[in-house]
């Protein structure tokens, strides 16, 4: 069994608009729930999954549960006139039945769980972890929500995985400089952040798992993932480039696209070093966190 947000964004165009809400309810008085051709995990989400609902902006709460009465199928020409409600936006191609539907009467805000999730990386920005349309989650994430019970320690790793040493205070920002700063990079002007509708490529859903950043080579044809070398142990953070690579070949890349991986760290130490030297397909970039302080005139 897995387990699964499905999130409700609002939506505008010049022909119309719905808040969150309003596509949430609309969605489980349907007893099911669209999906379009590129959703990420579409393929994946299967009859007897647990969803947990996650209504965006400007609520940012998580509403209910529900479980799947069916796998991902397509929609034939009477379903989706029946499902769209005359609606554009409610016209899809793809869907899952829903059953076991629960609307809580008090709705939990995401940003009071942020802390105690897994999939939640940063919880100072746990709103990126919540784009496009649906996220796979632990059971553990899933209990939590579902309970508004928080779901782990601070730090949500085995202590074999971390670094013995504590993280310089501004490498915690390091994915957000790269975000903010990625056509100033030596790699901007190759390569452009993957997006896929809604989902940007800033913490890709990758199955249970979020890709640091999901990049593309379009005049070469590839899919490169990028991750960070942030308070773990080398060998952590080579299988975890690995993992998502291979996901990413199995669910993102197109027939025959290359997919390679790029590590970025403070210093590459031997670990680092022998690892990346037998797999081609992945390389390290090293950056450099200065502090300096400048006379003052006073």
């Amino acid at each position: 069994m897995n387990y699964w947000i499905f999130i409700a964004a609002p939506y505008s165009s010049d022909m119309e608009s719905h808040t969150a809400r309003e596509i949430y309810e609309q969605r489980m008085q349907d007893k099911f729930w669209g999906l379009g051709e590129r959703t990420p995990n579409r393929r994946n989400v299967r009859k007897s999954d647990q969803v947990v609902f996650y209504i965006a902006r400007p609520e940012q709460v998580f509403a209910g549960t529900a479980r799947l009465a069916s796998d991902s199928f397509a929609l034939n020409p009477k379903e989706q006139a029946s499902l769209s409600h005359g609606s554009a936006f409610f016209t899809s191609e793809y869907g899952v039945s829903l059953e076991a539907i629960k609307t809580w009467e008090q709705s939990r805000p995401m940003a009071a769980m942020a802390s105690s999730l897994k999939f939640i990386k940063n919880p100072a920005q746990w709103w990126i972890y919540l784009q496009g349309g649906v996220r796979q989650i632990e059971e553990s994430d899933y209990a939590a929500i579902a309970s508004g019970v928080g779901a782990r320690e601070p730090m949500g790793r085995a202590a074999e995985e971390l670094e013995p040493q504590s993280l310089f205070a501004l490498e915690a920002h390091l994915e957000e400089f790269i975000a903010y700063n990625w056509s100033k990079i030596s790699w901007g002007a190759v390569l452009e952040l993957y997006k896929d509708g809604e989902q940007s490529g800033r913490q890709f859903p990758a199955g249970a798992w979020s890709i640091d950043f999901l990049a593309a080579d379009k005049k070469a044809n590839e899919l490169i993932v990028i991750e960070l070398k942030r308070g773990q142990t080398s060998d952590a953070t080579v299988g975890q480039v690995l993992r998502y690579m291979s996901w990413v070949r199995e669910n993102v890349a197109t027939q025959g696209q290359n997919v390679r991986g790029i590590i970025v760290a403070s210093e590459i130490d031997d670990a680092l070093r022998y690892a990346a030297r037998s797999l081609p397909n992945v390389s390290v970039k090293t950056y450099a966190v200065t502090f300096a302080l400048q006379p003052a005139d006073i």
